[in-house]
C-alpha cells in the first residue's frame, strides 16, 4: 500500500469519527461504550473527536510524505 493510499484512508477514517461523534452516531458514541460510561458523553464525543483530527492530520503528513511520529 502506497503512502498516498494509506493517507486517504486515514484521512476519511479521521473524518468519519468526527462527523460520527459530532451527529451523535450510535456506532460511534453508544452509550455502553468505556469511554461514555468512564467520563460521560460530553467528555467522550470530545475525545473522539480529537482522535478523529489527530488521524486525519496524520493522513494528510502521510500523503505528503512528512513522517512527524516516525
Amino acid at each position: 500500500m502506497t503512502d498516498t493510499t494509506l493517507g486517504l484512508v486515514l484521512v476519511v477514517i479521521g473524518l468519519l469519527a468526527v462527523v460520527g461523534a459530532a451527529l451523535n452516531w450510535r456506532i460511534v458514541t453508544h452509550s455502553g461504550k468505556l469511554l461514555n460510561l468512564l467520563f460521560g458523553d460530553m467528555i467522550a464525543r470530545t475525545i473522539y473527536i480529537v482522535i478523529g483530527l489527530f488521524l486525519m492530520a496524520m493522513g494528510v503528513a502521510r500523503m505528503f510524505g512528512i513522517y512527524w511520529l516516525e
